[in-house]
């Protein structure tokens, strides 16, 4: 069951307070949030809560700011969801190909597509291990006090740092343009680790709080050292052509790490009579050396799985997995 937060209005302010309550649902034992993304109501209406505040809803330049801001928040949610009423939300609607929303939705949902390999993982660890995706950065780093009342910021999985943008930088409503606006905001990362940016490979010490440029295009996200994530590349267009995309293994060096991947013939409920695999991705930071595990499992994906692994330095080595034991000296 997915549970979402609510019929929202659209405006920055309710925007930034579905933050802090995903993390407290999720908090509650919940482990599946999400959010509409655009909002639910867009514009002003017959009741109180019909609060919207873009009365021409995709045409404003405003709402199409908000709009590709919360689409990069939800593409780090439990479940990535568009979904309300008063205005169409297909990508086109915002732009031509050139259009710099319309280039960022599709970048993003891209990136989602990319990520399946992350998050179904984690989706199993709740099914099987009683996990949670959407994590307060204080079920990880509780022993820093400065964590503790962070509202803007969240964990998906463990390693994955996000802090969305909740304020606008471009457009204010009515396609009015903003003068003299800073696109930055500031991040805490929790001490004890070694923080990666997402995008840009740069290393910072965790422990302290960074400014990082936010243009649209882009929200900070950082990953904590003694990290993997497997990815798939390529324009994944849907769901199945996950498992026969070439896999980038992206590791995150500084201490040996571990990462549990999950696979299943994606569809149906066999996968609750058995037919479902794993295999580990372990990371000995000392001999800078990546195993894999053999598969365990009954379920066989139908080709030997295309993977590259790759390091923030540059290092990489692709590799050819067919189910059985293999380590990559990097």
């Amino acid at each position: 069951t997915v549970v979402w937060n609510g019929d929202t209005h659209a405006s920055w302010p309710a925007f930034a307070q579905m933050i802090p309550a995903g993390m407290n649902f999720s908090s509650t034992g919940c482990p599946y949030w999400t959010v509409d993304i655009g909002t639910f109501f867009v514009k002003k209406g017959w009741a109180w809560f019909y609060a919207g505040e873009y009365e021409k809803g995709f045409e404003d330049l405003g709402y199409r700011e908000l709009y590709v801001r919360m689409l990069q928040y939800a593409t780090f949610l439990p479940m990535m969801r568009s979904h309300g009423t008063d205005t169409p939300r297909e990508p086109w609607r915002f732009g031509d190909e050139n259009s710099p929303f319309y280039k960022t939705i599709i970048d993003y949902i891209r990136l989602r597509y990319s990520l399946l390999p992350y998050t179904y993982s984690l989706a199993a660890d709740v099914s099987f291990n009683g996990g949670t995706m959407l994590r307060s950065l204080a079920f990880d780093y509780a022993g820093d006090k400065r964590v503790l009342d962070i509202k803007d910021e969240f964990m998906l999985g463990k390693n994955l740092l996000v802090a969305p943008v909740t304020k606008p930088m471009y457009y204010e409503k009515n396609s009015t343009p903003l003068a003299g606006v800073e696109r930055q905001r500031e991040v805490y990362l929790p001490k004890g680790k070694q923080w990666i940016d997402f995008f840009t490979n740069e290393v910072h010490e965790g422990g302290q709080t960074i400014v990082v440029d936010t243009p649209l295009e882009r929200i900070p996200v950082f990953v904590p050292s003694g990290s993997i994530i497997p990815m798939c590349m390529g324009n994944i267009e849907y769901a199945a052509q996950y498992e026969d995309a070439e896999w980038e293994i992206r590791v995150y060096p500084g201490e040996n790490a571990e990462f549990v991947v999950y696979q299943d013939e994606g569809d149906g409920y066999d996968y609750e009579k058995g037919e479902r695999s794993e295999f580990r991705l372990q990371w000995n930071d000392k001999k800078q050396a990546l195993t894999i595990s053999a598969r365990q499992g009954e379920y066989q994906p139908e080709s030997n799985m295309k993977m590259k692994v790759v390091l923030p330095d540059g290092r990489a080595k692709s590799l050819i997995y067919a189910g059985k034991k293999i380590t990559v000296k990097m």
